[in-house]
């Protein structure tokens, strides 16, 4: 006879296992729809895994069925492995109207892989009704060509941390209260593979097509409403609790900053249009 002690714990692990994998069971198409690039994004796995590509025709993307006004985004992401010199590769959060002119005033918060031969620079920004330029540069002590890495976006009323694999490298605080913007707009979640030859070189088509793999569509996220958008300010949601790092989190940012970070919008001229590099 099995007993009542052996069932509560056959239930109690069905039930762990389960939350465990869950995340990772999410389907593209049910917080996901592509937003550009025709054949150039395959969904595979049962719809557990995405293959962003680029070639010298077009680029490809998806982007969030919902718009969120907080939240703990992640997504796992493999950047292409060839000289991508030119390509970049991205996971973001933006304000911005599908299709509109990224030179207007909005919120966004940006990775964005930049590609190389080799060496790959990953590029962080905050735009707060502005036009961004709060450019932080990093390169990661893992080669982000070889495997599926976890980055996460941690947005509440608080602060903005981003996190490479569960470590933060980046923290912007809600200085508002110091003359320094921050992001309150309702924003989606895209992801993209594109090129730019003025900003991060010529691309070199004969080592194309690139392709970026995409991982994990489970979403974190306070769906906004107009009606009600201080509701994404509650407590209720875990990541609206998260005020600072913790001691361990704060140790590892500063050695991430001390030997990883190789360039910070604070160490240009104009740094004083910036009222947070003053606070730091």
């Amino acid at each position: 006879m099995v007993s009542f002690q052996a069932i509560l714990v056959f239930i109690s692990i069905f039930f762990f296992v389960n939350q465990c994998v869950s995340a990772n069971e999410v389907q593209f198409y049910q917080n996901y729809y592509q937003k550009y690039g025709g054949d150039h994004i395959i969904v595979t796995d049962q719809g557990k895994e995405v293959c962003l590509m680029m070639d010298q025709y077009t680029g490809s993307g998806f982007i969030s069925n919902q718009h969120f006004g907080s939240g703990d985004f992640s997504i796992d992401l493999k950047i292409p492995n060839k000289n991508s010199t030119g390509v970049i590769t991205t996971f973001y959060l933006t304000s911005l109207p599908i299709n509109g002119d990224p030179g207007i005033r909005h919120d966004e918060i940006d990775f964005e892989f930049l590609g190389g031969d080799g060496k790959y620079t990953l590029n962080t920004n905050i735009f707060a009704n502005d036009g961004g330029s709060r450019e932080q540069q990093f390169n990661l002590e893992f080669d982000p060509t070889m495997d599926f890495h976890t980055y996460r976006i941690l947005w509440n009323q608080y602060h903005i941390v981003f996190y490479a694999d569960d470590v933060p490298i980046r923290v912007f605080k809600n200085n508002t209260n110091y003359g320094v913007n921050y992001p309150t707009n309702k924003m989606h979640i895209e992801a993209t593979i594109w090129n730019d030859t003025n900003w991060v070189g010529v691309v070199d088509w004969s080592q194309g097509p690139f392709k970026a793999y995409y991982r994990d569509f489970s979403i974190n996220g306070c769906q906004y409403q107009e009606s009600n958008p201080q509701e994404c300010y509650n407590d209720n949601y875990y990541w609206n609790t998260i005020m600072n790092l913790s001691p361990d989190e704060m140790q590892e940012y500063e050695d991430v900053k001390e030997e990883q970070m190789t360039f910070s919008y604070c160490m240009r001229n104009n740094s004083m249009n910036f009222p947070e590099c003053m606070l730091n």
